[in-house]
């Protein structure tokens, strides 16, 4: 059966490197990453139409820039406005907002302080002390409230 559309011209690396004036590595390389070659075991084969296409990846782009598009008039109103918000005094949390936190923290800091209350007459932990069986369940929690409460300033630093 004949074909009905007849091939173009083949090149193989070397006279496509030949024909665009490259070097036979920067041909595939180029070829490869556009998609504008066939490949038969380590050979390489170009087209009329992939040459083509390397022509065109080639080309340089125009350095004229494109004009630059009408702004729109901002009416003075709308400026006036625009200002207006971006100088307004940003508002905070709101009343409600805060004294739900400021009541979370009233919380957590009475706890804190009954729970520092508890360990109030034992004597203070030995942090430098790196035995795993030194430090318990009830060491670590103790540890971890007396870093809260002093990091929170709940607590006099010792």
């Amino acid at each position: 059966m004949a074909p009905t559309i007849p091939l173009d011209t083949i090149y193989t690396a070397a006279e496509a490197a030949e024909r665009l004036r490259l070097t036979n590595r920067g041909v595939i390389k180029l070829a490869k990453e556009y998609g504008l070659c066939s490949r038969r075991g380590r050979d390489y084969l170009f087209s009329e139409a992939d040459l083509l296409g390397l022509w065109e990846v080639l080309r340089e782009p125009a350095k004229s820039q494109k004009p630059a598009p009408a702004k729109a008039y901002i009416s003075d109103f709308r400026l006036y406005e625009s200002l207006q918000k971006l100088t307004a005094k940003k508002k905070g949390p709101g009343r409600k907002r805060w004294e739900a936190t400021n009541e979370k923290n009233r919380v957590l800091r009475e706890a804190t302080k009954a729970e520092l209350k508890k360990w109030e007459g034992l004597e203070p932990l030995d942090h430098s002390n790196r035995d795993p069986e030194y430090w318990t369940a009830e060491r670590r929690e103790r540890r971890r409230i007396e870093s809260l409460a002093k990091k929170k300033g709940w607590m006099v630093r010792t």
